[in-house]
Order: structure tokens, then sequence, then C-alpha cells
């Protein structure tokens, strides 16, 4: 498939989720959407006139003159056309504000009736705060554009050939932001556009500008205030313009949630293109470029055989396993893992470690694989690893849990130079540090009573104190997330490859949740703790027992930031609870 077929192909994609959105969400509640349109047409009407006003009042100060009081019967001094001015502006001001809150809580029960219909058992209670917010995002799109076309016909009927131009203008932006798009590039498209907002409201006032002094040099000057407010509604187009855009490539970026939240599943659209980079992976590609690169770049005097090819989080790593038969007949087995350009950070953080740790062994067992070579290409960062002689047998989800205690004991093992931890460190936010930046208002949205049911109060009066039971904690080496680490059976013992994802943080900072997450950790310490005890970092905290529940206390609070950081506020609603009988039970200790 080529670049253009791609493009097509996704766009199809796009006009799918638009019209599953439109048959499933906006059709089915038309009246719903229909209010909500209209209060956000009725805002944009009030915000015009509060700008006019105080215009008027200025007017009114300067000449004695309005055009707005004008044609009312009996106004005749200045002070009743000020009064007049005055409370019509108070009262755009005051309904402005109401109609807004009006907007929240229409929107609120809007995603609770789409929830209820949906009838999707699996989500929980707190799924509304993400509804709210996703719903929030097609809204806006709708109601920027509907906003766009009714600034643009009030500039129509004031002046014909501005509307023209404003709309030119527009078309231009739209073709801009489609020629440059990609679904990877969707984030920086929109941080582009919010940064420029004031930059294309000066370019529309200045086109605006330009139009009226043709205007003036011809003769046809309008009045002045119905030039003020021709270029307020250049303003307000160009602005909701530019926020249809921003709020589109946000229904296109949360086209996951909207799946899960907002449509059934039988209409549910994936909008994921095969990139350039999965395609040099698939099965009649891979043999065409890699045994000959291969060949060419460690010799011809081997023969090479792809034995299995996989391709790992979300696409953007591939996996190819190696098999390699020397001059001798000798058979062993390498690992090429290819990372996409956006990934190369994590490549070069793992290259480094490789660098100093590799061949790294536990009980006379090679537990790290060699690093061979690494080096960059056009497109991908890639790593060869020396897997030995035995061919590797990947592990399941399943097959993988037995062997978690070796393998956090293999890490906190594991010696790493000060050089190699300051480049971590220097790189990643440490778990106290992510900490610190939460604070009470991140959850200030909630109701009085849904404060009260997730006990917010009480959290945020004991945070200070969990920040620093958890900068107690030592720093080890861990996994971003252990329990999906890829490892291979080499014989008898496992061969962790996802080196790539290695963190130097608090031990328990990456440690997955469970409901035996005390005694997973306690089994580890434990079986460490001879060696730990003569540092004195570890030595602090006394007793494995102590220990323990400090590193499960950082192992929630961990998770808690994650959901924090990716606004899955329903999810780090309902763990407070945990965290609050975490900390108590180890202040029990303790004491």
């Amino acid at each position: 498939m080529s670049g253009r077929e791609g493009q097509a192909v996704h766009r199809a994609h796009i006009r799918a989720l638009m019209r599953a959105l439109a048959s499933e969400v906006l059709w089915p509640f038309r009246w719903r959407v229909l209010t909500i349109l209209m209060m956000q047409v009725a805002t944009q009407v009030l915000l015009l006139a509060s700008l006019v006003l105080p215009w008027q009042l200025l007017q009114v100060l300067m000449t004695g003159q309005s055009r707005l009081t004008g044609w009312m019967p009996g106004i005749h001094s200045d002070q009743d056309q000020i009064a007049i001015l005055l409370a019509l502006a108070v009262f755009c001001f005051c309904a402005y504000a109401l109609l807004q809150w009006l907007i929240r809580h229409a929107i609120a029960h809007f995603a609770s009736a789409i929830l209820q219909s949906l009838n999707k058992t699996r989500l929980v209670a707190n799924h509304r705060l993400l509804g709210n917010r996703v719903l929030t995002v097609v809204l806006n799109a709708l109601s920027s554009s509907v906003i766009a076309l009714l600034f643009c016909c009030v500039i129509a009927l004031l002046h014909p050939l501005l509307a023209l131009l404003a709309a030119i203008c527009v078309l231009i932006l739209a073709a801009v932001v489609m020629h440059y798009y990609r679904y990877e590039k969707v984030q920086i498209i929109q941080d582009t556009l919010q940064s420029n907002v004031l930059t294309v409201i000066n370019i529309s006032f200045a086109l605006g500008f330009s139009i009226l002094v043709l205007d003036y040099l011809y003769g046809s000057v309008r009045p002045l205030l119905t030039l003020f407010i021709l270029l307020i509604s250049m303003r307000q187009m160009m602005a909701a313009s530019l926020n249809g855009l921003v709020n589109f490539l946000g229904v296109v970026k949360h086209f996951q949630s909207i799946n899960m939240l907002l449509l059934p599943r039988d209409r549910h659209v994936s909008l994921l293109e095969t990139t350039d980079f999965v395609k040099r992976f698939e099965s009649n590609t891979l043999p065409q470029w890699l045994t000959a690169w291969i060949a060419e770049r460690y010799g011809h005097h081997m023969s090479y055989h792809i034995i299995e090819c996989r391709l790992l989080h979300g696409r953007s790593v591939a996996q190819v396993l190696i098999q390699v038969i020397d001059e001798s007949d000798c058979t062993y087995y390498w690992l090429l893992k290819c990372y996409k350009p956006s990934r190369e950070n994590e490549a070069l953080h793992e290259s480094a470690l490789l660098t100093e740790v590799g061949g790294h062994r536990m009980d006379t067992q090679q537990t790290v694989p060699m690093l061979c070579d690494h080096g960059r290409l056009p497109w991908c960062y890639y790593l060869l690893l020396e897997m030995g002689e035995q061919q590797p047998r990947w592990l399941n989800s399943e097959e993988r849990k037995p062997w978690m205690a070796v393998l956090r004991q293999t890490l906190m093992k594991m010696p790493l130079s000060n050089a190699l931890r300051t480049q971590y460190m220097a790189t990643f936010a440490s778990l106290p540090e992510r900490m610190k930046k939460i604070e009470a208002k991140h959850f200030g949205y909630l109701t009085h009573d849904d404060q009260q049911a997730f006990q917010v109060e009480p959290f945020m009066q004991r945070w200070p104190y969990i920040i620093a039971a958890v900068e107690k904690v030592p720093y080890c080496l861990t996994l971003h997330n252990p329990s999906s680490a890829r490892l291979a059976m080499l014989g008898t013992h496992p061969l962790l490859l996802d080196w790539q994802g290695w963190s130097y943080d608090s031990l328990g900072a990456h440690w997955p949740l469970s409901a035996k997450l005390y005694k997973e950790v306690l089994e580890v310490v434990s079986a460490q703790w001879p060696q730990l005890s003569e540092r004195q970092e570890w030595l602090a905290l006394s007793s494995p027992e102590r220990a323990s529940h400090y590193i499960a206390l950082a192992a929630r609070a961990h998770e808690f930031c994650q959901r924090c950081q990716t606004h899955n506020d329903s999810g780090a609603l309902n763990m407070l609870n945990g965290i609050i009988k975490a900390y108590d039970a180890m202040s029990g200790v303790n004491t």
C-alpha cells in the first residue's frame, strides 16, 4: 500500500468515526445536542454583547449619543443612557456566566444518559468523569464549527467581501492542517495550533483592517459601531475555527475513549494505521532486507535464518530472533531489536545499561543478554543482542508470574555505576518528585459529597507524610512494567529481554498492584535482607517487615501518580482509600 493509499484508508476510518458519532451519539440525543448548541451560540452572542456594550458606554461618555439607545422612546439624558447600558452589560455578563455553568451540567447529564443507554457493565461509576471530558471535546468540535459559521454569516451581512476573505483564511488553515496530518502527529499539531492562536487572530485583524482601509479610500465608510462589530466578529470567527480544528484533532486522539464510553461495540472504529516501520517487519518484506543487511555488516561467511519476529509496545518495537550458523557449524542465536525514532530515548538507555551490565550472571547463569552492537538507521535505532547457543522459548503472561520474584532479586543485585544512575535521574523524575506535583486542587472540581465519599480531605492531610515516607525507600534498578516484561527461557533459567524499560527509582515504584502486594514484597526483601542490611539506607528501615510496608506504600503512590498524570481520575479516586489504609498500617508498625 502506497503512502497516499494509506492516508486515504486512514481518512476513511476518520469518516467512519464521525458517522458513528453522528448516528449513535448526536442523532439519538438530537434534542439534547441542539439545546447545548443553542446555549453555546447564546454564550457567544452574550460575549459579543459584553464587548459591544462597553464600547457604546464609552461613546455616550464622549459624544452623549449611542446607536443602541437612540431608538428607545423617553430616553434623553446621558444618565438614562448610561444606566441602560450598564444594566444591559451586567445582565449579559451574568447570563453568560450562568449559561456556562448550565452547559457543563447539561454535558454531564448527557454523558450519564449515554452510559445508561449503552449499559456497559464493565464501566465503574466514576467513568462519568472521563465520559464528561470526552463528550465535551466532541460537542466543542461541533459547537465551534457552528459558531464559526454564525460569525461568518454576521460578517457576510455587514461586509460580503470581508466574509469571503475570512472563509478563505479558514480554508487555508484547514488545508495546512490536513497536509501535515498524521495520526502520530496529532498532539504536535494541536500544540502548534494552540500556541499560534494570537498569531492567526492578528493576521485576521490585519486583513480586516486592510479591507476597511480600501473601503475608506473608495469612499464607502461604514458607521463606527458596524466596523467594531465586524472586527470583533472576525476575531471570534478565527478563534472558533481554531478551536474547532483543535477539538476535531482531540476527537481523533480520544477515539479509544470514544469507543469505550460513547459507542456500542459493533460501531467501534480503529484509527491505528500501518506505518512504514511496521511494513518492514511483515513476513514477505522482512527477509528481503534483513538477511542482506546482516550479511553485509557482520560477514558473508555465516548463514542467517529468521526464526521469529514480534511487534511489541503498540507496534513501535520489533524483536527479531535470528539463528546464526558459523563456518564450523556451531549454532547460536541473536536478537535484533529495532525501535521507532520516537522511542529512541528508551533504546539509548537500554544500550547504555547493557554496555555496562551485559552478560551479568546470577548463580553462574546468564540473566542479562550480551550487547553485540547498536546504532542508528534512517528509520530506526537498533540493538543486536547475543542470546547464547540455546534457542529461547518465549514465556506468556501466566508463565512469567513464577519468575517475577527471581527477576526482582536479580535487579536488586545488579551493580550500577554512578554515571548510569545520574543519566537516568537527569532524564526522568523520581517518584518523590512526581508525588510533590500532586496538589489538593487536582480534585477541586468534585462536589462536596463526592469529596467526602472519596475521603479527599483525609488523604491530602496525610499526603505530605506519605511523601516523606516514600523518600526513605532506597533506590534500585527496576522496570517500568515488570508484570509484562518479556522473558525467554534458556534451558532452565530465564533471560530478561525488555531492557529498554529499565528504571532507577524508589524500590516498589513500578511494582504492579495486587491483593498480595505486601506478601510479594516481603518475600523478595526477606531473601535479600542479609546483603541489604549492610547498606545504611536499608539499615534505617530496621527490618524486612517495616521495609516491605514502605515499599508497598511506594507502589501504591506510584500507580496513583500515573493515573493522575494520564487524567484517569476515576482510577485515581478509587485508590485514595487503599493508600490511606496502607499508610495507617505502616504507621501502626512504626509505633
